[in-house]
């Protein structure tokens, strides 16, 4: 991969760029006329630089519809009914099932790790909205004001999450040490964070392991919303990764995001803890899985 393809490809680059400029602005600043203006600016790249079709705002107008309702006062079976809607159709952006998004394969079969599985990157521009619309419109984000008591237990809980991740990894031989600076390092780690990691945690997290924990609404009800969650997680992992062992981590890794969510009701607390461990596995061992365990 050569980072010219962004010269060359000017137009495809801005709609990212303005896209995850729109993700930035809401922690900045979060009022429609600012996100909706680098969102709108996106579009237009994305139009002229064939990274979409007019058909894609048939999914997002239903998808953010839908969470601009349940902003409302829904509840019971309409309540209910929305929700799977948000599901569905976020499940079907994440599968890229939805016509008229063409994501952008910037790196074909890399070969990260010595005995890694290839490696190839994409620039999806389907999957962040899936987390987009939640953190938008709902998703309680943190204020400067309670930086300071939600950082402590944000720092000390992902430590141990980590360590607990990156030992059951080696354990059982999903990876392998191999510290390296990949060439792909500065586009993965800004892709990776703004189009993989926020978009998951906003979804999976802020707003399914929320509204599940709300309707649950008993003692339990938070410790059963992260398990729910994370089968649910893994279970969407199957459909591309069909390692048992891989897939155990996956649930075990939702579960640390989970319950690091429901501790602190941060979403920037997941967030940090995903990301955090993203970054370790892609700087220090086998990336993305080792094909020889």
């Amino acid at each position: 991969m050569s980072y010219f393809i962004f010269i060359h490809h000017p137009i495809a680059s801005l709609a990212f760029i303005s896209l995850m400029l729109a993700f930035i602005s809401l922690w900045t600043h979060r009022k429609p006329w600012l996100w909706g203006s680098f969102l709108a600016l996106s579009f237009i790249f994305a139009l002229y630089g064939k990274v979409i079709d007019l058909r894609i705002f048939i999914a997002l107008i239903l998808l953010g519809g839908a969470h601009l309702a349940l902003t409302g006062k829904l509840k019971g079976i309409p309540r209910f009914i929305t929700i799977l809607v948000a599901i569905l159709l976020s499940v079907l952006l994440m599968g890229h099932f939805f016509p008229g998004f063409y994501n952008w394969k910037i790196a074909t079969n890399l070969q990260l790790s010595k005995n890694a599985h290839p490696y190839s990157l994409y620039l999806n521009y389907d999957k962040p909205f899936i987390g987009f619309f939640p953190l938008a419109l709902s998703i309680p984000l943190l204020s400067r004001l309670h930086l300071r008591s939600v950082f402590v237990k944000t720092v000390a809980l992902t430590t141990l999450g980590v360590i607990v991740l990156v030992v059951l990894a080696l354990y059982f031989h999903l990876v392998e040490i191999d510290p390296k600076f990949p060439h792909i390092t500065w586009v993965w780690l800004i892709a990776n964070l703004f189009l993989v990691v926020i978009p998951e945690e906003a979804f999976f997290r802020g707003f399914l392991q929320r509204e599940l924990s709300d309707y649950l609404n008993t003692k339990w009800g938070g410790p059963l919303s992260v398990i729910a969650v994370s089968l649910f997680f893994a279970l969407l992992h199957f459909t591309f990764i069909r390692d048992l062992g891989f897939l155990s981590l996956t649930f075990i890794a939702s579960l640390v995001y989970g319950s690091i969510y429901q501790m602190t009701r941060s979403i920037e607390s997941s967030i940090f803890c995903h990301y955090l461990f993203n970054v370790i596995h892609f700087f220090y061992f086998t990336y993305p899985a080792s094909s020889v365990h």
